[in-house]
């Protein structure tokens, strides 16, 4: 159990730190406002300017204190961390800005007021920082296993523990690992981790595993036994929570609100039910809104004259809408159509006849929108928040979609997240209203500022067009609306009816292929990757299987061989790259593919840069491992992922070969459409050319213990590592070896490490060998020390040769090594784990069933995986309705 005591101590370092920071954030502030405005007593050497400081610094820490922004968070959350930072900091430096520039003679009052202004800016980045690199080093320890709370779910609530388990395990930073589950009627297949008991022997069950906290999923149960059930966890000092039966009602924290002596749960309590979040999102709203009107005038102003000149009738559009918590408001627009009376029961299609020339410019443009900024000067709505609807369509939508009228607890706004996501046009109601209360409930003022910033590039309305006037039709006031249809203030879309003559898989398949630009003979495909001896290793089969199947398939990588040579160099941001890409761009625009399949991260970035921005084709990215993960250094990390999101726009579908590859695409959406599994690429093991007692003796380690690694010698696969560890291996195994079987860019490197740590006659560099399998069948035990993996065919053939594999706990190893089954794992740079399962697999004491080894083989076999991925190729090429 971790000591709270260890928490107090953290709070007092923690504040000592920022003392430190703060009074170095007054000190810079000071060096910065000096040049500006010159002070007259408060000089560097003045006893005023270090009681200035003393107090400001002493005051801060103590209001830091008195917040609770030290306050420790069970689950770390950073946007809740650093808002308190900013939130008390700005309260303090207000109260500050006031109270000392009154302290002082008033030829000082402008320049304190500037020092504490600058004071102010960089204190709060300062400690933002700080904040920041502390949580991602908490986050990074918990990753590594440590400091973790060993938790016990009790209860026989399933879908309760289910979804704590994927929470849990879903956020690897969390803080807290599952250690079992404690219930009468749950089965072990019903709940994925270990049962430990039932609710008879929780007693034992504490005493033998210990945990730090328990967490109850009980639907009903007697008062009395479930009071005894907690007081055995509180006698052992042993924290306990309960999961909320109705929990489904939420998404996210709640607050507990005191009735009396009785606690009751919020369940609709959000961020800006705090006053002070209120009035920050108010004040951002009136001065937001003000600079706007000021800087949109003109447009305003020219649109005004382009409605009155349109068509007769009123400049504006007034109509009423719902706001906040339900109550109607009048929402003002320019007028788009011509005057009719449908407005508030009627909805228009893109190809409405009411529309004029001048008004679906407009429309399209989002100026229509723009005297909707007087509706949040005035506080009926907001620059950020839920889009506001017509009152019939409101009683339509809350009696069909479920917690439809949730959008209606925070004012309405003129952008919010479901509009920058795309959410608009004919899209689901239901995606929208998601959005929305993913809004609402974890409404920050950054969020705000991160929707504001992208408005701008979501504001062109693209299903917006003019077509001639028609006869009116219009739409029953009672009636539904339809798909695709819209209201003034934006377009809904609901379900609409099952078409009678939908056409049949096969018809759409041909619609798919016609729409994708299928020509006579099949479809032209560019297959890409970095260097040519990628797709020879890997992808030559699935190309032939393309070609076979009457599609023209052309090769761009660097090498002969390639249909395209194109010369791109390892150096990511390299000019020569640059020059690629205007190379691949006229390729691209003179063939005129209809589906580009992408190989490898830098040739995958490279060619979607250079693609056209309209009429691409389509566009796969087959992923063999993402260079951004957990064990990837923050900086590199960061800007990995930030070139990855830089083209997900002009990236169709994703085909993934690990499990962790697959949430990150999906939680960054690195692409516009779907993320596919596979089973990577395929392996297969050679035929046995050259004995392994025989390559043994070749070698001089017949009576040695070997260590063998297959691959590229490189800093991500971490080869150093291995030849480190084998130093403390030899300790307790003289005679182990290690033979590294490959070549590459680090194998000087690693040579001078060897004779370094005297370890160049125990560490063999056999460089590329054909007989690589047989080299794999020679050792007494396969291991990787790579930092990330895709999905490792080096491993999958080392399993294929029935050897025992240990490697790193990282993504691409972890879908194919389970614990003592098929393998064994240490965490990533653990020498001292590393070595304990080397020894101990060398002594017997860990072993696996070579049977099962054999069968995690077959299943990422060429035998089974060609046939499932070259399915996953052709569904991603043609959409997964096609899918064969």
């Amino acid at each position: 159990m971790r000591n709270d005591n260890n928490r107090g101590f953290g709070v007092i370092f923690e504040n000592a730190i920022d003392i430190l920071l703060n009074l170095v954030a007054l000190m810079m502030a000071y060096l910065l406002a000096t040049p500006i405005i010159q002070p007259t007593n408060i000089l560097p050497d003045s006893p005023r300017l270090m009681t200035t400081v003393f107090v400001v610094v002493v005051l801060q820490s103590l209001v830091f204190l008195a917040f609770n922004v030290y306050k420790p968070i069970p689950f770390i959350k950073t946007g809740q961390a650093l808002t308190a930072i900013f939130k008390v900091n700005l309260i303090y430096y207000l109260i500050v800005e006031t109270f000392i520039a009154l302290m002082f003679d008033s030829q000082d009052t402008h320049f304190v007021l500037l020092w504490m202004l600058f004071s102010a800016i960089l204190s709060t980045a300062i400690l933002l920082f700080k904040k920041r690199m502390i949580i991602r080093f908490i986050k990074f320890f918990r990753r590594g296993q440590y400091n973790l709370r060993r938790a016990i779910i009790v209860g026989d609530n399933t879908a309760s523990a289910q979804d704590f388990l994927r929470q849990v395990s879903d956020d690897t930073a969390s803080g807290m690992m599952v250690i079992g589950y404690v219930g009468d009627k749950i089965s072990p297949e019903e709940v994925a981790c270990p049962k430990l008991g039932a609710f008879k022997e929780l007693a034992a069950i504490l005493d033998e595993h210990k945990p730090t906290d328990v967490i109850f999923a009980i639907d009903a149960y007697d008062k009395r036994h479930l009071i005894r059930l907690v007081n055995l966890c509180d006698d052992r000092c042993i924290k306990v929570y309960f999961l909320p039966v109705i929990y489904g009602f939420f998404k996210s924290a709640r607050q507990i609100e005191p009735i009396g002596s009785l606690p009751i749960i919020n369940a609709h309590s959000t961020p800006l039910d705090n006053r002070f979040n209120a009035f920050l999102k108010r004040l951002v709203d009136i001065l937001g809104s003000l600079a706007l009107i000021i800087l949109t005038s003109p447009i305003m102003l020219v649109a005004a004259i382009g409605v009155k000149i349109s068509s007769p009738g009123p400049i504006l559009f007034k109509q009423t809408r719902v706001g906040k918590m339900g109550k109607p408001f009048s929402m003002y627009k320019f007028r788009s159509m011509r005057v009719n009376v449908e407005s508030d029961e009627a909805w228009s299609n893109e190809e409405d006849s009411r529309k004029t020339k001048f008004g679906a410019f407009i429309r399209k443009t989002s100026i229509d929108e723009l005297p909707q900024l007087f509706n949040v000067l005035f506080g009926s709505m907001s620059l950020v928040g839920p889009r506001p609807e017509i009152p019939h369509f409101v009683e339509y939508f809350k009696e069909r979609i479920p917690l439809y009228m949730v959008k209606h607890y925070v004012k309405p706004g003129m952008t919010g997240l479901a509009q920058i996501r795309g959410l608009r046009g004919d899209t689901s109601i239901e995606d929208r209203i998601h959005a929305d209360i993913e809004y609402i409930e974890n409404w920050s003022l950054g969020m705000d500022i991160m929707i504001l910033l992208k408005t701008p590039f979501k504001a062109i309305n693209k299903a917006e067009k003019y077509v001639a006037p028609e006869e009116d039709e219009g739409m029953e006031a009672n009636n539904a609306p339809e798909v695709g249809t819209e209201t003034e203030a934006e377009t809904v879309a609901v379900d609409a009816p099952e078409e009678t003559n939908a056409p049949t898989p096969e018809e759409l398949c041909e619609l798919v292929a016609e729409d994708s630009g299928a020509k006579e003979g099949g479809l032209r495909i560019l297959y890409c990757a970095s260097v040519i001896s990628h797709i020879n290793n890997f992808h030559l089969p699935y190309i032939e299987r393309l070609r076979s199947e009457g599609h023209t398939v052309k090769i761009m990588a660097r090498g002969d061989g390639a249909d395209y040579n194109v010369p791109f160099e390892k150096k990511f941001f390299s000019a020569a790259n640059g020059a690629c890409r205007a190379e691949i761009k006229k390729i691209i625009e003179r063939e005129k593919f209809d589906v580009i399949i992408l190989n490898t991260s830098l040739a995958a970035f490279h060619i979607r840069f250079a693609l056209p921005k309209k009429d691409r084709p389509r566009v796969i990215n087959i992923v063999h491992g993402y260079l951004f993960s957990e064990n990837t250094g923050f900086i590199k990390r960061t800007l990995l992922l930030m070139v990855e999101k830089l083209v997900a726009s002009r990236t169709d579908a994703i085909i993934v070969m690990n499990e962790d590859d697959r949430k990150i695409a999906e939680k960054n959406k690195l692409c516009l459409g779907k993320v596919y599994n596979s089973h990577g690429m395929g392996a297969s093991v050679r035929e046995i050319k050259s004995q392994p007692a025989a390559l043994r003796r070749e070698l001089l380690c017949q009576d040695r213990f070997v260590m063998a690694f297959v691959g590229e010698l490189s800093g991500r696969k971490n080869q150093a590592f291995l030849i480190k560890a084998l130093n403390d291996v030899k300790e307790k195994i003289p005679n182990a070896v290690l033979w590294l079987v490959g070549d590459g860019t680090e194998r000087e490197k690693l040579e001078g490490l060897a004779g370094e740590i005297d370890l160049s006659s125990s560490v063999f560099f056999l460089g590329q060998r054909e007989d690589a399998c047989d080299l794999m069948r020679a050792c007494d035990l396969y291991v990787s020390a790579s930092m990330i993996e895709g999905m490792p065919f080096n491993i999958i053939e080392a399993m294929g040769c029935g050897k025992t594999v240990l490697a790193s706990r990282v993504k691409g190893h972890t879908d194919l090594i389970e614990e003592g089954v098929t393998g064994f794992m240490f965490k990533y740079g653990n020498t001292r784990e590393f070595v304990e399962k080397v020894v101990g697999i060398h002594e017997g004491r860990l072993k696996v069933d070579s049977g099962d080894v054999l069968d995690r083989y077959a299943m990422y076999a060429n035998e089974r995986v060609f046939d499932e991925t070259y399915k996953v190729i052709k569904e991603t090429i043609f959409d997964e309705q096609c899918a064969e």
